[in-house]
């Protein structure tokens, strides 16, 4: 028994040796159970958060008759003007664009179906039909929409003509002096305005093409808060007094006037017919869009 002791130490020596060459190999030949630098992926940084600064928005004033451009050739580039330290008449100006007068369709331009031709009026107007595709506006207030097939119809009124193409529904008003034009839905130059008669008649004969959402104004006087603002439920921003006083642009909430106009109103009494239900889903796709697009920030309904 005692001679197999020192073979046994020496199996047990052999033994520890074995196991501590087995760790050296072991952390010679995987590193990466040694200590040092993780090489996984680097751990997800917090985010750095920076709160901007909200400055307080200001409401900016009303332009007034002051605010005069002596004509429309510093705006003849038409939209994407650069808005410069808050210029709402800037802003204003994206909604007209003057076109050379041979940019106005002629009355020879005038064919094609009638069928997508639709006439609204307010009880009272005074308008007349001139052939199917002229209306002649004296007084009052009409609807014009004009729809595929059609292509072309024109109104005619005290102070020049305003053609609308397919796919346009525009509002046509002449009251006390004052034309207002205001394009509903109408894209690109589906709305023109030759004006060239009355007080813009000679040599400073504005053609120009009105953009969705904006609401031309012209008068036989220098146009005041009243006309540029009326109390008529419609919420308007953004504002610019042009022709010395004569003509102004400002953009309208195509949504405020489906619901307060009177034109519209009834065109929804009437809204079993198919061409009633395009009409009044053309304006509200394209009041949803510029809602969109433009934000409704700063409209107003004056009160």
């Amino acid at each position: 028994m005692s001679d197999n002791k020192p073979e046994t130490n020496r199996y047990s020596r052999l033994a520890v040796s074995a196991i501590v060459l087995t760790f050296v190999l072991g952390a010679t030949l995987a590193p990466r159970l040694t200590a040092g630098m993780d090489y996984g992926p680097s751990p997800m940084q917090n985010p750095v958060i920076f709160n901007p600064t909200v400055n307080p928005v200001t409401t900016p004033p009303i332009v007034v008759p002051t605010d005069v451009q002596p004509n429309l050739n510093a705006f003849q580039t038409g939209a994407n003007l650069p808005m410069v330290n808050y210029d709402f008449g800037a802003i204003a100006l994206n909604g007209i664009m003057r076109l050379p007068d041979s940019a106005f369709p002629q009355e020879s331009a005038l064919t094609g179906p009638t069928n997508g031709i639709t006439v609204k009026f307010k009880p009272g107007s005074e308008y007349k039909m001139e052939g199917d595709y002229i209306v002649v506006l004296k007084k009052g207030e009409i609807l014009v929409s004009v729809k595929k097939p059609s292509r072309l119809a024109m109104i005619k009124t005290p102070y020049g003509n305003i053609s609308v193409a397919a796919d346009g529904d525009v509002l046509c008003k002449f009251e006390n002096g004052t034309l207002r034009v205001t394009n509903l839905d109408g894209g690109g130059q589906t709305i023109k305005a030759q004006l060239n008669q009355g007080p813009f008649a000679g040599a400073s004969d504005p053609t120009v093409t009105i953009a969705a959402g904006f609401e031309m104004v012209g008068a036989d006087h220098k146009l005041t808060r009243a006309d540029m603002r009326p109390r008529d439920g419609v919420a308007r921003r953004h504002f610019k007094i042009l022709e010395s006083g004569h003509l102004a642009i400002s953009e309208i909430s195509v949504e405020s006037v489906m619901k307060a106009n009177d034109v519209i109103a009834d065109l929804r009494q009437s809204s079993t017919g198919v061409k009633e239900r395009r009409i009044l889903g053309d304006m509200s796709k394209m009041a949803a869009v510029l809602n969109y697009k433009n934000g409704t920030q700063g409209f107003k309904v004056e009160e």
